[in-house]
């Protein structure tokens, strides 16, 4: 007589614990918009996250930050950057839902701990999307040759558990990747975003009032919002290229406010020059908050070197910078940080 076949395992959650500390130091001219006088030592990121799956296709994040942020901060408290549950049966449509990074340019889709600079580029800060609340389908096909990401979001950055109006901000991603016969890689990704808002706080430097009536700018968008970008990656053994454009319109519905139109691009080129141990990085960015409106670009030259003690688990980052901004009276900064992923 045959032996009854035995009963499959019964399926147990599991819990991953893990973070990361970011310590900075920054001196030197005040840089871009981002950075406040003065040089200083700072805690730039100390996180926590718990991860695991309570289900065989269901998976969570919870992400906790307990530092600052770039500019002047104090009384510094926790708060929540991932929050999420996801769906994974089909892998070619994963769905996730809470808070999350929306799918908007490249270099703010890359985790902190793997940026080969100290910051991102200023474009990427002033014109990605931060993280969301809503829902989110992704997925790959071709083995991975081919990805997406399509998100539905209330549009008014993390933390804020309300929309300012009846009306969803919509973000998708697309990606395609190449392997070459001579062994490099290249990564292709196109970006877009369709939103309306309402009085939504946004940096001065786009001068937006909702109120025209009143001489001084509120720095309240309230219109339709419309962005694009276009992004590669590419490397092939010791050398890898990063670029990438963006691009958001602003059509402001009060009476005589005109429309902003902003946009800013990056190249990072980068090579090991001793093992993998020893990194140079080198960036060009450029941004505009308003195309239409002269002398108010801001550029940015950097030179830096990392140096990799437990690849991005220890990592030592040293980046020169020279900015030219409209208001700047010194242009050289420089940015160290040192970061341990546990």
């Amino acid at each position: 007589m045959q032996a009854a076949a035995s009963a499959a395992p019964a399926f147990r959650p599991t819990l991953t614990i893990g973070g990361y500390l970011q310590g900075e130091l920054d001196v030197g001219a005040a840089g871009d918009s981002r950075f406040p006088a003065g040089d200083r030592f700072f805690l730039r990121r100390a996180r926590l996250t718990a991860s695991g799956s309570v289900l065989p296709t269901l998976t969570y994040r919870l992400q906790a930050e307990f530092a600052g942020v770039l500019g002047s901060g104090n009384g510094l408290t926790a708060s929540l950057t991932d929050g999420y549950v996801e769906w994974t049966k089909i892998r070619q449509a994963h769905i996730r839902f809470g808070q999350f990074k929306a799918p908007f340019g490249r270099e703010w889709l890359v985790s902190s701990t793997r940026l080969l600079t100290v910051e991102r580029s200023l474009v990427s800060d002033r014109l990605t999307l931060n993280r969301q609340i809503g829902v989110e389908a992704l997925g790959s096909a071709y083995g991975g040759r081919v990805g997406y990401l399509a998100a539905v979001v209330n549009g008014n950055g993390r933390n804020t558990t309300v929309n300012d109006n009846r009306d969803f901000m919509y973000v998708v991603r697309g990606t395609s990747t190449w392997r070459m016969p001579t062994g490099g890689r290249l990564d292709v990704g196109a970006n877009g975003v369709w939103s309306r808002d309402t009085r939504l706080s946004m940096p001065q430097e786009f001068g937006f009032d909702s109120t025209t009536e009143t001489s001084a700018a509120d720095n309240l968008f309230t219109g339709r919002h419309r962005g694009a970008g276009l992004d590669g990656h590419f490397e092939r053994g010791i050398l890898s290229v990063d670029a990438e454009w963006l691009r958001a319109r602003f059509e402001q519905d009060a009476a005589g406010a005109p429309v902003v139109t902003s946009h800013g691009w990056y190249v990072m080129p980068s090579a090991f020059v001793f093992r993998r141990l020893l990194q140079a990085v080198g960036r060009y960015a450029t941004y505009r908050p308003d195309v239409h409106i002269g002398a108010n670009e801001t550029s940015t030259w950097l030179g830096g070197v990392n140096y990799y003690a437990r690849g991005d688990g220890a990592k030592l980052t040293v980046d020169y910078l020279w900015v030219n901004s409209p208001k700047a009276t010194a242009h050289a900064k420089l940015l160290a940080r040192v970061q341990v992923v546990f």
